[in-house]
């Protein structure tokens, strides 16, 4: 149930059922681009600035704004910002040559944040609380490049490279890489940023090699995390993993909930949000009940949807839901009708998956009624969506 909770929270996108890797990596491509085009209008800036690591995040974020900033002819500007002598420097400039052939007009300056740095570190080593290990100065980093590229913005808006890959471990640095004005990946997992950034033409150093933050704190992405990248992809994607990496996984989302958050204060202690599931039955082939229960789920995306259905259901449920972890997946939230309520293979029993708060959608059937027996037996708070059902026959 705490997988439900932490993807409905995040809602990480990934291909749906019946949608090939291929098409999916398009479709969200152009989503992407839009976004990024609608945003620098609605904000009225003058385009991105974004800083570039050589690494294959930095890539994909500077691509897509690449495009959308030559769509509507704003400014695109990519800043090199090393500290020293960076080993993967050439990285950085390669990727900086292949955004020019996107979009020719990006500006590029390499500026070097070494002397930001040692000022910063002298500054502070008369302070009580200061000590130069390697996360205070790992992350003294990433905080000082945000500084420097604010600095330059000028009228445009800075571009993040945080994922969903980085959000459910708190794998970025709170107001360094995790302070931008916009985030083109954040609903990406890792192994689809690799297969967009192929279709950029992303340098193949910058796909080859291991994901490192390059802070001085370890040598890879995963030696710090100690989860690897496959499971917690696999995991953002619905599926079942083992459980050792899940409470690992689990634990680290519990720990950095702080920096998903805007800054604590009071009132969100005020009203707290109560989680519900939804539980839509059958293919009800009624075209009211599925357009009123697409609208209904899109208007709740908060809610944790979950299907009980003995097939495929209506293609609009595929297609029309706009958040992807409410969209019907097999392997994750689809239930076969079973006793009294259903059973999903890798997830068990729809009873051991529902919140105490319920509503309920779909065909009115047997089943229907099996599940609305055994919630209120169960002493469920359950709710009935009138408009979202079908018609009891006489």
């Amino acid at each position: 149930m705490k997988q439900r909770q932490i993807l409905n929270t995040l809602s990480p996108d990934f291909k749906r059922d019946g949608q090939g890797q291929e098409a999916y990596i398009r479709t969200k491509r152009a989503q992407t681009v839009d976004f990024v085009r609608r945003y620098l209008n609605r904000a009225h800036a003058g385009g991105v600035v974004l800083g570039v690591s050589g690494g294959i995040d930095s890539f994909l974020a500077a691509a897509l704004c690449a495009q959308a900033c030559a769509e509507e002819g704003k400014k695109m500007y990519i800043v090199l910002l090393p500290n020293g002598t960076q080993s993967d420097f050439e990285d950085a400039e390669a990727c900086a040559r292949q955004i020019r052939q996107i979009n020719p007009q990006t500006v590029c300056d390499t500026v070097s944040i070494a002397g930001g740095y040692r000022g910063a570190v002298e500054d502070l080593s008369a302070a009580q609380g200061f000590s130069q290990d390697a996360y205070t100065l790992g992350n003294l980093q990433p905080r000082l490049r945000m500084m420097y590229q604010y600095a330059l913005a000028k009228g445009m808006l800075v571009a993040g490279t945080d994922h969903a890959t980085e959000a459910i471990t708190g794998f970025y640095t709170k107001y360094g890489d995790g302070g931008s004005d916009f985030n083109p990946l954040q609903e990406l997992v890792k192994d689809d940023i690799y297969d967009m950034a192929k279709t950029f033409g992303a340098p193949q150093a910058v796909l080859d090699k291991q994901p490192a933050a390059g802070l001085g704190i370890s040598a890879t992405d995963e030696e710090e995390l100690g989860i690897s990248y496959t499971d917690i992809c696999a995991y953002l994607k619905g599926h079942v993993i083992e459980d050792s990496v899940r409470e690992k996984l689990e634990a680290a989302y519990d720990r950095s909930a702080h920096k998903r958050a805007m800054a604590a204060s009071l009132k969100d202690e005020y009203s707290p949000v109560k989680p519900v599931t939804h539980i839509h039955i059958g293919h009800a082939d009624e075209q009211r009940v599925e357009k009123s229960t697409i609208a209904y789920i899109n208007a709740h995306p908060e809610q944790n949807v979950l299907y009980v259905t003995d097939g495929r259901l209506e293609d609009a449920f595929y297609h029309e839901i706009k958040k992807t972890v409410n969209t019907p997946v097999a392997h994750y939230n689809c239930f076969a009708p079973d006793g009294d309520g259903g059973v999903n293979k890798e997830f068990g029993r729809l009873a051991d998956n529902l919140e105490m708060d319920v509503v309920v959608s779909g065909k009115v059937d047997d089943t229907f009624r099996r599940i609305l027996l055994h919630l209120m037996n169960s002493r469920y708070q359950v709710t009935l969506l009138k408009d979202c059902l079908t018609k009891v026959k006489k």
